[in-house]
């Protein structure tokens, strides 16, 4: 049977689109195995280390491939490796002139505004946690100690340097960069929306999803319409402050308190989201009016077959991350 233009335009927007799932899994795939590597050779090293002591001790062992596991070294090695072949991939001319390309100039009260919108997701994230936290409850189960224990510590200096600087600058690249900048051409919006989407389902955690999803559309219209480095500042604000300096302040205080100050900042900015929001909304209206999702791109976007891997693939990772987190109270 002779293949219609709607099939052939169907099959050629799969085609354009699978590049972006399948450049995810790939750096999933590094990022996972880099880590894993850095456990392995902590782990040898340490064995290696006992064994020569004639004192072969489990409980050491153990320790180290913790601590290894928390190092920020697996980290690194994986942004340098997703980098050098993004490097690679791409032309130098499509990192200097696209992804490095400025919009409109950033004003101080329209970062204010932006900032106090893109804080306010973390608003969202607890209504979504705490509202979870209550059906567990209710079913004899809880999460809170279970997110305490998969939650990124930043008490090293590495792990402290690649979560609040290295990491927002190495995802706003992937995923603002080069996975927005790609879909651009099939529109602006289309490639926002895309590009949070990934950036939420890449976390591969029912919770944490759908908050990154938010902050990804905030970061994509700011990447969009200003440049990507204002998108690296306000990743980079959300990582070091919200994430680490206020619990860094309060953390001296009893828990009901410094989770009542962290509350009581992030709600503030919720606050000032609301308010900016109907200030500007006949502004923000003719933004959204201004272009529609074209819904054949998005049913392509989805069946192509990298993002059907990525989403499996990240599927898997939400229900595994879910099973350890959620314990008997």
């Amino acid at each position: 049977m002779e293949m219609t233009y709607e099939r052939w335009q169907k099959k050629q927007l799969r085609r354009s689109f699978s590049p972006t799932g399948w450049t995810l899994v790939v750096y999933y795939l590094i990022m996972n195995g880099a880590v894993f590597l850095t456990v392995f050779v902590e782990t040898i090293l340490r064995v290696m280390g006992t064994l020569t002591t004639g004192n072969f001790d489990y409980d050491a062992i153990a320790s180290a491939a913790m601590e290894a596991a928390g190092s920020a070294w697996g980290y690194f090695l994986a942004a340098a490796i997703g980098l050098v072949i993004l490097l690679c991939w791409k032309k130098p001319r499509f990192w200097k002139e696209e992804i490095w390309a400025k919009g409109k100039p950033m004003k101080p009260g329209s970062f204010f505004g932006i900032l106090c919108v893109f804080l306010s997701c973390q608003a969202v994230y607890q209504i979504i946690a705490t509202a979870v936290e209550l059906i567990l409850n209710s079913l004899g189960l809880s999460m809170l100690e279970g997110m305490n224990a998969l939650a990124v510590e930043t008490d090293n200096f590495g792990m402290f340097l690649y979560v609040g600087i290295l990491a927002p600058i190495a995802e706003e690249l992937l995923f603002r960069g080069l996975i927005q900048k790609s879909l651009a051409p099939y529109g602006k919006k289309f490639a926002i929306f895309c590009s949070a989407f990934t950036f939420g389902i890449f976390h591969g955690n029912l919770l944490q999803s759908p908050y990154a999803f938010l902050v990804g559309l905030v970061l994509g219209y700011v990447a969009g319409e200003y440049s990507i480095a204002w998108a690296m500042v306000l990743h980079m604000i959300n990582n070091l402050v919200i994430a680490d300096l206020l619990t860094r302040l309060t953390g001296s205080l009893p828990a009901m308190a410094a989770d009542l100050i962290i509350s009581a900042v992030i709600w503030a900015f919720a606050i000032g989201a609301v308010v900016v929001l109907i200030v500007r909304r006949k502004r923000i209206g003719a933004y959204l009016r201004r272009e529609r999702l074209n819904g054949l791109y998005v049913k392509c976007f989805f069946s192509s077959p990298g993002m059907i891997v990525l989403m499996v693939l990240m599927g898997l990772s939400m229900v595994v991350t879910a099973v350890m987190m959620v314990n008997p109270l």
